[in-house]
């Protein structure tokens, strides 16, 4: 009984080596497939490549998530205009490797945070980019940035009131020290909001 637990068990490792070797080779042959269709995105393909084996030869290194991710993000800015089909999945990407970084950092890093919450932005997810957000000012609720970036995502993208995107600014004016850059931010979006009317 033993013996066969041990090769159940062993069978079931190999498999999975068997599938993340495959799955690794599949990316790997697709991101050469792009170079050859789209010779102008060959720097920023091999930026990934380079930032993928950079991850996979120290998981423990937190800034390795942060450029891996950046660089899936750039691939999918410049493949939109090159007519690359499926740029949005570049896209889809840096929000995986994000969200990775995220979970390593036990949901304590607020540059992933957002940066997760911009890639979701540029997928149409605008809750989940709420989400990211709104984590990001629970973890540092002294930083004024993020409370700025909900409020433009409240007022461009989620069209919410004039009352919740106000009460955004005014809960970071309670809590930042250096409240100059959010006032302002306030201040233009009154205007904003008071020209529309």
């Amino acid at each position: 009984m033993f013996k066969k637990i041990i090769f159940i068990v062993l069978a079931l490792v190999i498999i999975a080596a068997g599938w993340y070797f495959f799955a690794r080779d599949k990316e790997l042959s697709s991101l050469e497939d792009l170079k050859q269709q789209y010779p102008d995105l060959t720097v920023y393909v091999d930026d990934v490549i380079k930032a993928q084996a950079g991850l996979s030869e120290n998981k423990d290194e937190i800034e390795n998530y942060v450029i891996l991710g950046f660089n899936w993000k750039t691939l999918a800015d410049w493949a939109r205009p090159a007519g690359v089909a499926d740029y949005l999945g570049y896209y889809r990407k840096a929000l995986d490797v994000y969200e990775q970084g995220i979970k390593k950092t036990f949901r304590r890093n607020t540059l992933l945070m957002t940066n997760a919450g911009n890639m979701a932005k540029y997928l149409g997810d605008y809750k989940l980019t709420e989400s990211y957000y709104k984590e990001a000012i629970s973890v540092a609720p002294g930083d004024e940035s993020y409370y700025i970036y909900l409020a433009e995502l409240y007022e461009y993208q989620m069209k919410k009131s004039k009352e919740e995107i106000l009460a955004v600014y005014d809960e970071g004016l309670k809590r930042v020290l250096n409240i100059g850059w959010l006032t302002a931010r306030k201040e233009a979006y009154l205007e904003r909001a008071e020209g529309g009317k």
